[in-house]
């Protein structure tokens, strides 16, 4: 007995003792109610926040965020879908130059596009010039053009004299015509009309086409509604459109240069890297219809009329150095090479380094001095005045061409991904010659085959560069350092 009641009265000590509650609503009043801070612990926290993720992420919920995101994005956040309005003037004339051989596209859409852009701007305020083939789709192309002035010409008609262009001789020994230097030709067939003054009619502006899918509103677009000054008038040396190999990917990398002269990054929105300033990436992404660049083609190009007229030109020159005083600071300054009037596409002299003849052509446009009647009175920095319009755009099939309208309302998406692959692809792609100026002595290391004459053979020479990468006329040199001459493999153009 004395060890049950031991342990008895243990239990009844360790047990806990509770304050005894309130019998009735007077013994509430006289109980004192103590509170004390409890913690919540952090598993309690987790549990919440997992019940609240697992509401937020019912698929209805996903979904109508979705819909709510896509709505954001077509509405809100495309790009170049809002082009500005612009007037056509009624006192300018345009030559248009084209080159094509697809028969399909010369006798459906492409044909159909041209003869309707003649019509809205007026027959009589248009020139029609076209180098290609085949000669039956030229010729029906003519008869539908009737009333207007127009030179077609077949390729079979006015062969190219390939014995006249420049040959490059390979290491086996063989010889083969650059390719640049006959497509140069080819476009200079359209251009001849008017660089060989057959043409003596002022046209203020050159359209250039090549076999691309457009439309009339955005080629007269390009003309008249780019970079519009204060009175209304377009301003531009050159200005291109956008050309795209499928809707959403960028197809000329070759002459397209932003304003510091590199060359594209992944041909995706919005096309350049992010080197230098990243000016014409940051106009591109302001939605700007005047991307400041350095050069390109797009397939469809619009020209100041005036580089390809050599009287007008010459006449507008003197009398620009007329009325410019002789302590202005005048861009007339900034070159001691001028380009000759009118300008032609070329090639580089150069075997193994190939510059695009479109990309040439602007250089030897910046080459030359600015018309004094450029008033730049736009909002924007005037740059070198040559532009991209993003707003005109054009592709190489009609399918492309259809989808490109719901392409600009997701393209921005493309953004972010663009600048990370640029950043891991080393893109823009390195160009040691783009920092080159003019009077910048080079030397090149060149491929000399062992069937040249001894004199040919002295032809490792300095060449004294000219404007734009052009290497004007070679000296000999005496400098027996040959061994650190720089290989010139690489077919980057500046």
């Amino acid at each position: 007995m004395g060890i049950k009641s031991q342990l008895y009265r243990m239990s009844r000590s360790s047990s806990p003792r509770y304050a005894p509650l309130p019998r009735n609503s007077l013994d509430a009043n006289d109980f004192t109610y103590e509170y004390k801070d409890t913690s919540v612990s952090s598993r309690r926290i987790a549990s919440k926040l997992l019940r609240a993720m697992r509401r937020i992420c019912k698929p209805t919920y996903i979904f109508l965020f979705f819909v709510l995101f896509l709505c954001w994005q077509v509405i809100f956040n495309a790009s170049y879908t809002n082009p500005p309005k612009f007037s056509i003037p009624s006192d300018e004339k345009v030559f248009i130059a084209a080159n094509i051989v697809d028969s399909k596209l010369i006798d459906g859409l492409w044909g159909d596009n041209l003869v309707a852009l003649v019509n809205a701007i007026g027959k009589e305020r248009v020139y029609v010039s076209v180098y290609g083939g085949p000669k039956d789709s030229l010729k029906r192309l003519s008869a539908r053009l009737h009333g207007v002035q127009k030179r077609i010409v077949a390729e079979s008609d006015d062969v190219i004299d390939l014995s006249t262009l420049h040959r490059i001789t390979l290491p086996s020994g063989a010889t083969r015509v650059k390719r640049i230097e006959y497509l140069a030709d080819v476009r200079n067939k359209a251009l001849d009309p008017m660089t060989s003054g057959e043409v003596k009619e002022k046209y203020e502006r050159v359209l250039f086409l090549n076999d691309v899918i457009f439309e009339v509103e955005g080629a007269m677009r390009l003309l008249w509604g780019t970079n519009v000054n204060e009175e209304g008038k377009a301003e531009y040396k050159e200005v291109c459109g956008a050309d795209f190999i499928t809707r959403w990917k960028y197809y000329d990398t070759y002459a397209t240069r932003d304003t510091e002269g590199y060359s594209i990054g992944v041909p995706i929105f919005p096309w350049f890297g992010g080197k230098g300033e990243s000016t014409s990436r940051n106009d591109v992404l302001a939605g700007k219809d005047a991307v400041r660049v350095k050069s390109c083609w797009g397939g469809i190009v619009a020209f100041d009329g005036r580089f390809f007229q050599k009287e007008i030109a010459k006449s507008t020159t003197s009398k620009s150095k007329e009325r410019e005083p002789k302590d202005s600071d005048h861009v007339y300054e900034r070159s001691s090479s001028v380009a000759e009037l009118p300008i032609k596409f070329r090639t580089e002299p150069e075997s193994f380094w190939d510059s695009s003849e479109c990309c040439l052509i602007h250089a030897d446009i910046l080459a030359t001095p600015d018309f004094p009647d450029y008033t730049t009175n736009t909002k924007e920095d005037w740059g070198e005045g040559i532009f991209m319009n993003p707003f005109v755009r054009v592709t190489y099939d009609a399918k492309s061409f259809n989808y490109i309208k719901y392409a600009k309302r997701f393209e921005r998406l493309f953004t972010p991904w663009q600048a990370i692959i640029n950043h891991f692809a080393h893109l823009p792609r390195f160009n040691d010659r783009r920092m080159e100026n003019e009077g910048d002595i080079v030397e090149d290391r060149l491929w000399i085959p062992n069937s040249f004459t001894p004199e040919q053979e002295q032809a490792m020479i300095d060449l004294q560069k000219n404007f734009s990468g052009k290497y004007g006329n070679a000296f000999s040199s005496t400098d027996k350092k040959k061994q650190e001459r720089r290989d010139v493999g690489d077919g980057e153009s500046t």
